[in-house]
């Protein structure tokens, strides 16, 4: 975990996108919200989607290193199951697949909340926009923001997002 929070990987961009829950944490106490109500209002206002295409071959594959980085997504998953969800791309049978994970915050159990049927296989090329494309069906909200796996984020600069969407 320390290695993955100083480089450019998931871990780091996961780690600093979710400083945006605890910045509305602290808004809502500033505001005057009951305690026992910041976690709900939250959950309302933020949700973090990430896409990972491959996550399903990674947790079915015989090798060793790839199940491991999916076990790295679902140590993501428990750790921020308040406000994180994966997207991925399922293959079974030739069929595929566009499916959201979840993790219950009361029982911390995995759950698909989500499968949607797709046509065909969504990767015909290369590049981001294939693997956002998956997920967009589950994003919701007025405002959505993409970002790229090697971004990061301070405490900080969450503070701003509050101005911004004003």
């Amino acid at each position: 975990r320390w290695a993955a929070d100083r480089s450019q990987t998931l871990s780091r961009t996961v780690r600093g996108v979710m400083l945006y829950g605890d910045a509305l944490r602290v808004l809502a106490r500033l505001e005057g919200v009951a305690e026992e109500e910041v976690e709900a209002i939250v959950g309302a206002k933020f949700e973090y989607l990430v896409t990972c295409q491959i996550y399903g071959k990674l947790k079915k594959s015989k090798k060793g290193e790839e199940r491991w980085k999916a076990a790295c997504i679902d140590e993501l998953r428990h750790n921020y199951r308040a406000n994180l969800r994966v997207a991925y791309v399922d293959e079974s049978n030739k069929e595929f697949a566009s499916v959201l994970l979840r993790v219950d915050g009361q029982t911390g159990a995995d759950y698909q909340q989500y499968r949607v049927k797709l046509p065909g296989n969504p990767i015909i090329g290369e590049g981001k926009p294939e693997n956002q494309n998956p997920a967009i069906i589950f994003a919701h909200g007025e405002y959505l923001q993409t970002l790229d796996m090697n971004q990061d984020n301070y405490l900080g600069e969450s503070f701003k997002m509050r101005n911004l969407l004003e």
